[in-house]
């Protein structure tokens, strides 16, 4: 909730929504036993307001980081991640940079209660950056040369290939699609106007 009131969401709303999440239950059934969990923490799955009260969150997080001076320069701002909902990338000019804001990041989502999930983090680097390994609390972060990043294909060599490939194959499919509707019996039956 105080991540709410410091992107400036009325005070009303804030004490409406910490009234909904207040002694909040939820039951687990095992065959003909019930348990009744209290919910310390998080959001209630399926509730339309979560995906929202999870973005404010993250954005306070991300508030908190001294990132200022890290990333790179691109038309004279400093770019240091891209964020969608939860998935977020990183950009660093080496390393060393991404192992130290990936750590001030773990270490801030830790004290809201989020934890990153390694198995899903990867690396990718270009020619440009030294082959190095990748850690975060002395785990490797696995590297990869090319990764789907909200339906698009990124990768090292700034190739589109694989992304015009899916691009054409959608647009075909869709075309015969389109093609057999309009020669299909029923919507010659549909448009008649003879009896």
């Amino acid at each position: 909730m105080e991540a709410l009131g410091s992107q400036g969401v009325p005070t009303q709303y804030i004490k409406i929504l910490g009234e909904l999440y207040k002694n909040f239950t939820t039951e687990i059934s095992t065959f003909y036993n019930s348990t009744n969990i209290d919910v310390k923490r998080g959001v209630r799955q399926s509730d339309t307001i979560s995906p929202k009260l999870f973005t404010a969150t993250l954005q306070n997080v991300m508030r908190t980081l001294g990132w200022d001076n890290m990333g790179v320069k691109t038309d004279g701002q400093q770019i240091h991640h891209l964020r969608f909902a939860e998935d977020i990338v990183l950009i660093t000019p080496e390393i060393s940079q991404a192992e130290h804001m990936l750590a001030d990041f773990d270490k801030a989502c830790g004290k809201i209660g989020f934890r990153l999930n390694l198995k899903k983090m990867m690396f990718m680097r270009n020619g440009l950056v030294s082959l190095a390994p990748f850690t975060l609390n002395e785990m490797s972060i696995s590297e990869c040369s090319s990764y789907i990043y909200l339906g698009r294909e990124i990768n090292t060599m700034s190739d589109l290939a694989y992304s015009l490939a899916c691009q054409t194959y959608c647009a075909k499919t869709t075309d015969s699609m389109l093609r057999v509707l309009h020669e299909s019996p029923r919507r010659k039956m549909w448009y008649s106007t003879s009896p």
